[in-house]
């Protein structure tokens, strides 16, 4: 008897392992794809059974209210997060434009689903798809299918000769298909997080398609034909292992945002400074130590983010980005802000902090300033002609040495108390 008690403890225990690792790794695929049902909390499994009883509730009302409902009106239909284990059937309403079906647990779209020639966006986002089958739509505009188990893009996808935005995020996608190159309508394709072969037959494939984002796909290197992008506009290369581009990246005249995010780039190269049509460029998080002078003859530009790099200098050609609205170099090993920041005269947001700064210009002449964050520097004279500068919204100082006598200092605790509209948040 004892025996058989014990079986039936290990059986239950085996079931509900079971039910929670399944919902775990389709809910929270990113959050917690390593993490085991074992070393969750009693909390953890509390909260869960919760947030399935309270779908459960939800999916019944919403069916419940689909059956009295005039399905002739019905325009969008919202079941994201209510774990839907199979697509309901939706063949009766004929004019629906959007669906939104993200957070589920569906592996199987029937083709029935998108029987309705008025839709114009679907989002099967966070289900475990690993096909779908497209009818010919001619009003659909947006498909996303991020984070699904997607082998390859869907060949059905073709058959949607108007659409505009394909989301395929966190799947499995080796190979760009040839049929892509015959979608002219197509303005933003996102392949981010796959596995991503980007040989020439690809790029060929990719040339004219406006926003290509290719981040997270452990690229080593680009294909000497990069070139042929001729149609990008916007590229996003973030999250690889590069550390050099093509010499036919020069060539890329029609580029205005490049991301370099995260990878291995030691120097800025000298093909991306040819481009002088950018107006975005990203090297967040690499192993730059010297910024070129070049950079200053890239006067398009708006945004220029060089942070978490080895910066200990800012040439003085950057003088000459007179379009500049946002600089972001906090986390290098900068010593001060050169002078020569105060004549860019659309800077909105400036970020300098969680460096070596000892010493700053008059920040206070710059008229659309409107964001400063100096935290985590070596700054021993408070900024006191920022503290009333017009339009100024945001002033981040903490963690300096800063000098103060007592007055000073209750000044500074009793500035919260009289903020008005005219006064910038100091935090301090």
């Amino acid at each position: 008897m004892v025996f058989m008690f014990i079986n039936i403890i290990k059986m239950i225990k085996y079931l509900l392992s079971v039910l929670l690792s399944s919902l775990v790794c389709s809910i929270y695929a990113q959050q917690t794809k390593n993490l085991k049902v074992s070393n969750m909390d009693s909390a953890y499994l509390v909260y869960f059974e919760k947030k399935m009883q309270e779908a459960d509730s939800l999916r019944k009302q919403l069916e419940a209210r689909w059956l009295t409902a005039d399905h002739d009106t019905i325009k969008k239909v919202n079941i994201q997060n209510l774990y839907f284990k199979k697509f309901p059937d939706l063949s009766s309403f004929t004019s629906l434009q959007i669906i939104k079906a993200e957070n589920n647990l569906i592996s199987k779209i029937p083709a029935k689903a998108f029987a309705c020639d008025s839709l114009k966006k679907v989002n099967f986002s966070e289900n475990r798809l690993k096909k779908v089958r497209f009818k010919k739509l001619k009003n659909l505009k947006t498909v996303s299918l991020n984070n699904n188990q997607l082998k390859r893009i869907p060949r059905s996808i073709r058959k949607l000769q108007n659409l505009e935005t394909l989301e395929l995020s966190n799947n499995e996608i080796k190979r760009i298909p040839r049929f892509l190159l015959k979608m002219k309508s197509l303005k933003e394709l996102n392949l981010n997080s796959n596995e991503l072969v980007l040989n020439k037959k690809a790029i060929k494939r990719l040339s004219q398609i406006p926003t290509l984002l290719l981040a997270g796909n452990n690229l080593h290197e680009l294909p000497e034909n990069i070139g042929d992008l001729q149609g990008v506009r916007k590229l996003n290369l973030s999250k690889n292992k590069l550390s050099a581009v093509p010499d036919s990246f020069k060539t890329l005249d029609s580029l205005v945002s490049i991301i370099f995010y995260q990878n291995e780039f030691e120097v800025i190269p000298q093909e991306v400074l040819s481009l002088k049509n950018l107006t975005e460029l990203d090297f967040y998080y690499n192993h730059i130590e010297i910024i070129p002078e070049e950079t200053g003859s890239l006067i398009q530009l708006k945004q220029l983010f060089l942070s978490f790099n080895k910066i200990d200098r800012l040439p003085d050609t950057l003088a000459g980005l007179q379009h500049l609205i946002y600089l972001y170099v906090h986390h290098n090993q900068l010593t001060s802000i050169p002078g020569w920041i105060t004549s860019l005269e659309n800077l909105e947001r400036l970020d300098f902090s969680y460096n070596r700064v000892f010493e700053i210009p008059d920040l206070s002449v710059m008229k659309k300033l409107v964001e400063i964050d100096l935290q985590e520097n070596q700054i021993e004279y408070f900024p006191w002609n920022l503290f009333n500068k017009p339009n100024l919204k945001l002033l981040i100082v903490r963690n300096n040495p800063f000098i103060l006598d007592e007055a000073e200092e209750k000044m500074l605790r009793d500035h919260d108390k009289n903020l008005g509209s005219d006064k910038p948040v100091v935090v301090y």
